[in-house]
């Protein structure tokens, strides 16, 4: 999946249709009403035309001003903000972009973060590897994440592992990749996972100015399932905690750190090989 001319200037339902064709999904984002910081009238997600490869690609934006943006106006997490994308969420018709029991997976695509960005101490992932379903769907098995110390300095790039609470997850198994050979650059990500509980996961992150490799990390010991799932989907954006503000607090208050930050995202592929007879089915 790429992104389209006809999709600039489009609302975000209409970009929503579009990755629906090929098995994504556009539907967490702030760009609702009723709740806690819905943003019906910000530019969440645009197709622009990226001068460096001469084509479109999709620009993803968080805001602090002149609206905070939360997680889909949801009242039960007010201390983050949510704009992401994600492979569909339909395990029978789409069980082809899916992490399945026993599947190996390839995830290929390119980002790029804006000059500038700036993480915090809290979370901030621009990728999740995540269980759509079962008991312990709630925190990702993989993320990749900028980080930063307080006082913003050491601004890094981090994968985390988690897997249902248990000791079997490794936490931060990447940390202290340079943000800086990141920022205002195209990069080629290579993902390479088996889903099972005695897995593999790999990453491999190559500057596409250069060809310089920014990260190559390769695990073949890693649990790469949670328990009482039937699929992984991966998720790409901006997600990440106010750092300390609520939506619920008057003033709302964050980090004097965060501002306004955008990531850009092309070139999606998904390879799959020993693909799962039976997708749905539940895999402890």
């Amino acid at each position: 999946m790429e992104s389209d001319a006809a999709l600039q200037d489009k609302p975000y339902n209409d970009i929503n249709t579009y990755m629906k064709k090929f098995g994504f999904d556009y539907t967490e984002n702030p760009h609702c009403t009723g709740g806690y910081g819905g943003d019906p009238n910000g530019v969440h997600c645009a197709a622009e035309l990226d001068p460096y490869f001469n084509k479109y690609v999709f620009r993803f934006n968080i805001h602090i001003d002149p609206v905070i943006d939360g997680d889909r106006c949801s009242s039960g997490t007010v201390d983050r903000q949510r704009n992401e994308m994600k492979s569909a969420t339909n395990n029978t018709t789409w069980a082809k972009v899916q992490g399945n029991w026993d599947e190996w997976q390839i995830l290929e695509w390119k980002f790029r973060l804006a000059p500038g960005f700036q993480p915090t101490t809290s979370f901030c992932h621009i990728h999740q590897l995540k269980a759509q379903d079962g008991p312990y769907n709630g925190s990702p098995l993989i993320t990749i994440t900028p980080r930063a110390n307080s006082n913003g300095s050491n601004k890094r790039i981090q994968i985390i592992h988690s897997v249902d609470g248990a000791s079997t997850g490794k936490g931060t198994i990447v940390d202290n990749i340079p943000l800086s050979d990141f920022e205002g650059e195209w990069v080629q990500v290579k993902e390479e996972v088996h889903y099972t509980h005695n897995g593999s996961y790999s990453c491999k992150i190559v500057r596409v100015r250069d060809g310089k490799v920014l990260l190559d990390f390769k695990d073949d010991n890693i649990d790469m399932w949670r328990k009482g799932s039937s699929y992984i989907r991966n998720k790409y954006g901006i997600y990440r905690s106010l750092a300390g503000g609520k939506l619920n607090q008057n003033p709302v208050g964050q980090s004097p750190l965060l501002k306004n930050e955008s990531l850009w995202l092309t070139d999606f592929r998904v390879y799959e090989k020993n693909p799962n007879p039976n997708p749905t089915a539940v895999h402890d």
